[in-house]
């Protein structure tokens, strides 16, 4: 596979290649049109997952190096994130076998070239990818507008349609294929911190602009991904009770308690809470807040902000994390 097989100069000052890493990885480049005139934005389409999904190794590097901070990593902290448990004999060997293959197959551009570099410093070898101007990845695309949209609202900029962008590349857990790899852990929670504090200040900004609608197609969506997440559970199910969708808001319940007990847990506290006062029709505080946002502070149904919650509820806190776990697709 040529990445670069289209001319390169056609749209110069865009994205050589295209990573989509949350959902279904796949790997796209631009391709020229008949349309097409100089200075449009490019048109990507994706490469067949059979060009790449049988380079294993190569596979490997490339996501490892995605998860690295400036996308960058020595030749010794490759061979230990890939092949630390010894199943390769020659780590060093298979490590220039698998940037062969990436350098040439995966990444390769227009001519001799190659998104892959390699570089000494210090006397180390270093492979490191270019950045976004030159390789756009979804992840990274979704934290930095996640950064901008802080940005703006500090400034007393309208931060939403930061917020929507970054919310539409949420299409699935980062690198999803790759669930239990060690490499792969700090850079998935980083991304879907980022990718929750987007969805609830969307929720909130939806509330406060009295589009209750707009909020509960959100937290709809997200408990479509995960059943198990008790942060949007506890936010829907205030928000149906609002509506007068007090059983709607119990059978939510039951499904994410049933799907808890699947997994041998079960909900947390301030959510069985919750559900006991919906159950006994007791009037929520938060209703008659009417999810106020300025004066009034947004209550955050999170882990750690457990305790104002349920101060709300009218019980004291555990002081327990939320119990739960992300769904793998199996």
């Amino acid at each position: 596979m040529d990445i670069g097989d289209t001319n390169e100069n056609t749209h110069a000052g865009y994205a050589v290649a295209r990573i989509l890493t949350l959902g279904e990885f796949a790997i796209e480049r631009p391709v020229a049109t008949a349309t097409s005139a100089s200075g449009d934005p490019p048109r990507y389409t994706p490469v067949p997952a059979n060009e790449w999904r049988s380079r294993g190794p190569a596979m490997t590097l490339l996501k490892v190096l995605l998860c690295r901070p400036s996308r960058r990593a020595t030749r010794d902290e490759l061979i230990e994130a890939i092949w630390s448990c010894g199943e390769t004999l020659n780590a060093a060997h298979a490590l220039d076998s698998a940037a062969s293959v990436l350098r040439r197959h995966i990444l390769g551009t227009h001519g001799e070239g190659s998104l892959l570099l390699t570089v000494r410093s210090g006397g180390e070898i270093i492979f490191r990818l270019p950045g976004q101007r030159h390789l756009w990845v979804d992840a990274d695309e979704l934290l930095e507008l996640a950064a901008r949209a802080v940005r703006a609202e500090c400034a007393g900029q309208d931060p939403l349609p930061l917020l929507e962008a970054a919310h539409a590349l949420s299409r699935g857990e980062f690198l999803e294929d790759d669930p239990y790899a060690e490499w792969v852990q700090g850079r998935r929670r980083t991304i879907d911190g980022a990718r929750r504090r987007v969805l609830y200040r969307l929720v909130d900004l939806s509330l406060g602009e009295a589009r209750a609608g707009r909020a509960e197609e959100l937290l709809f969506a997200e408990l479509e991904q995960d059943p198990a997440d008790e942060d949007a559970l506890c936010r829907l199910m205030i928000l149906l009770v609002d509506q007068g969708r007090r059983q709607e808001a119990l059978q939510l319940y039951q499904y994410t308690a049933e799907v808890l007990r699947e997994e041998r847990s079960e909900p947390a506290m301030y959510t069985k809470e919750l559900a006991v006062r919906i159950r006994r029709g007791l009037t929520l505080r938060e209703q008659a807040a009417g999810y106020a946002v300025g004066s009034v502070r947004p209550i955050r149904l999170t882990g750690r902000d457990a305790g104002p919650m349920l101060a709300v509820l009218g019980t004291a806190p555990s002081g327990g994390r939320v119990a739960r776990k992300r769904r793998v697709k199996g």
